[in-house]
C-alpha cells in the first residue's frame, strides 16, 4: 500500500468516527410528531407543536361620518352629529374623549369640544348617535387645528394608535397683528460701507404686540453665490412693544466687511408676542448684493470705411421703488466715462443729450399710512441714456467705456444719420 493511500483510509476513519460521536446531537431524528420522542442514549419530551395563534386586532365600528373639516373664525361655533354603530357581538359602554393626531404640531385643544351624551351603551349591531359642538375662544391664534374623537379605548397593536376614532380638522383665520411699510429689503451695497434701513410698523390689531425681530437664513443650500455671510454683525433695532394701532420704525444698520462678496440672502423674522409666527406678522426678506467697481474701462474697437458722422449712445436701467428703504448712504445716479480714441489718438466727444425714463405705479404696494405726503405714485424702473456725437473718418476706433453706480449697461455705436 502506498503512502497516499494509507493517509486516505486513516482519514476517512477518522470522519466515522467524528460522525458517530456528534450524531445523537445533531442527526437524531423524532420516532413520531407528537408525544415523547426517543433516541439511542435518551429520550426528547415535550416536542409537542405549538398551535398557531392567530391575532385577528380589534374590532372596527363604524362611525358616520368618519371625518369633519370646517373653518370656524375666532368667537364663533360649530355643530354636527356623528353615529356609531357597533359591529361587535358584545354590548360596549361608550364614552368619546378626544385624542390628539400623532405627528402634528397643531391638535386641537380639548377644551374647545362638547359631546353629547358623554357616555352612551350600544348593543350588538346597535347605532347611536351623539351632537358634537366646536367652540374657538376669541383670542385663539389662526391656523389648522387637528384631533380625533375615540369611541373606544381599542388600540392597534402594531401602530399603537386608537382604531374606533373620528378624524376632526379645524380652520381658524389668521389676523393680521402687524402690517409692514414693506416686507422685503433687495440693495446693491458696496464692500467696506455701512448701510442703514428704516421700516415703518403698524399695528393693526386691537390690543398690543411684542416683537422681537431676529436674523434668520433660509433653509435652503447656501453656496458661494448665495451666502450669509454677515449676518452675524446686522444690527436691527425696533420697539419691543407696539401698542394698538400705534406706528413704529425699525432700523437695520448693515456693516458691509470688507472681504464680503457675492449674495446673501435671508430674512427677518418678527417673532410676535412670543410664539411661533402663526402668518399674522409677515416676514421681512432680505437680499444684498455686494458689488465691486471694475478697475478698468469696457472697452470697444470698431473700424470705419466712410466718413459718415459717429453717434455714440450709453444706457443702464436701474430697478426698484423710490421709497426703497435706505436711509444712508444716498443711492447715487448712474454715469458713465467715456474716451475714443482714431488711429490710437484721443478725439474729442460731444454730449448732445442725456434721457431718462421710467414706469410708474399708483403707490398699490405701499400702504398710505406709510407715506409721509400721502403720495401714491411709485417709480420702478428707470432708463438712463447719454448720448454723443463725433465727426466721421476712415479708420481704426477704440471706444472705453467706465461705469459708476451701475451693474449693467448697453452701448450702441451708429454711423451716419442716427436719425
Amino acid at each position: 500500500m502506498s503512502k497516499s493511500t494509507s493517509l486516505k483510509t486513516i482519514f476517512q476513519f477518522l470522519c466515522v468516527l467524528l460522525c458517530l460521536v456528534l450524531m445523537p446531537a445533531t442527526f437524531a431524528q423524532p420516532e413520531e410528531l407528537n408525544g415523547n420522542v426517543t433516541y439511542e442514549n435518551g429520550t426528547y419530551e415535550n416536542v409537542t407543536p405549538e398551535s398557531e395563534v392567530i391575532n385577528e386586532g380589534p374590532i372596527v365600528h363604524e362611525i358616520n361620518p368618519s371625518s369633519y373639516d370646517n373653518y370656524i373664525q375666532q368667537g364663533k361655533s360649530s355643530n354636527f352629529n356623528v353615529s356609531f354603530k357597533n359591529n361587535g357581538n358584545e354590548t360596549l359602554d361608550i364614552k368619546p374623549k378626544i385624542v390628539p393626531v400623532p405627528y402634528t404640531n397643531s391638535n386641537l385643544n380639548e377644551s374647545w369640544i362638547t359631546i353629547s351624551p358623554t357616555n352612551m351603551t350600544a348593543n350588538p349591531g346597535e347605532e347611536q348617535n351623539f351632537a358634537v359642538g366646536i367652540n374657538v375662544p376669541e383670542d385663539e391664534d389662526g391656523g389648522r387645528y387637528e384631533a380625533y374623537i375615540s369611541f373606544t379605548d381599542d388600540i392597534d397593536p402594531y401602530t399603537a394608535q386608537y382604531v374606533n376614532v373620528m378624524y376632526l380638522s379645524i380652520g381658524v383665520p389668521i389676523i393680521p397683528k402687524l402690517e409692514l411699510q414693506t416686507d422685503y429689503i433687495s440693495d446693491t451695497i458696496e464692500a467696506g460701507k455701512e448701510y442703514e434701513y428704516a421700516i415703518k410698523i403698524k399695528n393693526v390689531a386691537d390690543k398690543d404686540v411684542t416683537i422681537d425681530p431676529k436674523i434668520t437664513n433660509y433653509n435652503i443650500y447656501i453656496d458661494s453665490f448665495y451666502r450669509s455671510a454677515f449676518n452675524d454683525v446686522i444690527e436691527i433695532s425696533a420697539p419691543s412693544i407696539i401698542k394698538a394701532g400705534e406706528i413704529v420704525n425699525m432700523s437695520i444698520c448693515v456693516p458691509v466687511p470688507e472681504n464680503a462678496t457675492g449674495t446673501y440672502s435671508g430674512y427677518i423674522e418678527m417673532n410676535p408676542d412670543g410664539k411661533v409666527n402663526d402668518g399674522s406678522v409677515p416676514q421681512i426678506g432680505l437680499s444684498f448684493k455686494v458689488k465691486r467697481q471694475p478697475a478698468v474701462p469696457y472697452v470697444k474697437t470698431f473700424n470705419t470705411v466712410t466718413t459718415d458722422p459717429i453717434t455714440i449712445e450709453v444706457s443702464t436701467d436701474t430697478y426698484g421703488l423710490d421709497m426703497l428703504p435706505r436711509i444712508s448712504p444716498k443711492k447715487e445716479e448712474p454715469s458713465f466715462e467715456l474716451n475714443l480714441k482714431y488711429n490710437s489718438s484721443p478725439v474729442n466727444m460731444t454730449l448732445v443729450k442725456t434721457t431718462q425714463s421710467g414706469n410708474v405705479d399708483n403707490g398699490y404696494s405701499i400702504p398710505i399710512w406709510a407715506m409721509d405726503d400721502n403720495t401714491t405714485y411709485q417709480s420702478y424702473n428707470k432708463h438712463y441714456v447719454e448720448t454723443y456725437t463725433i465727426p466721421g473718418a476712415i479708420g481704426d476706433w477704440e471706444l472705453s467705456i467706465f461705469p459708476k453706480n451701475t451693474e449693467t449697461f448697453g452701448y450702441s455705436i451708429v454711423l451716419g444719420d442716427s436719425k
